[in-house]
């Protein structure tokens, strides 16, 4: 009994190449753990700081997002994926960032 294969799917599977792997050194998770602790003292530094506080809470979760995308490029190894997920992540980077729109308009107009 043969099972039917779509045919992108068999395409797909026809030109399947084995995996590469893609095993980065210690000294990229040494510049993920640096850049991730620094972007945090400066989050910090930006509570501390007189300004407007709508500024400053744009320019946290401005950071906050380039934390989740130096961790998901890097920890998560998408760096080093197929192209079709960077653009999920473009995708997923526009949303979040109309969801910080209406944040932060939430946050003017209270």
């Amino acid at each position: 009994m043969a099972i039917p294969i779509p045919i992108i799917l068999s395409y797909k599977l026809k030109t399947m190449e084995p995996e590469k792997k893609n095993i980065p050194a210690y000294r990229m998770y040494f510049y993920t753990f640096t850049s991730l602790a620094i972007l945090t003292l400066v989050e910090v530094w930006l509570t501390q700081i007189k300004m407007p506080s709508v500024l400053m809470v744009g320019l946290i979760l401005a950071i906050a997002v380039l934390q989740a995308a130096i961790v998901l490029m890097y920890n998560m190894h998408l760096k080093f994926q197929e192209k079709i997920f960077a653009v999920f992540i473009g995708i997923l980077s526009f949303l979040i960032l109309v969801l910080i729109v209406f944040t932060m308009l939430d946050y003017i107009y209270r």
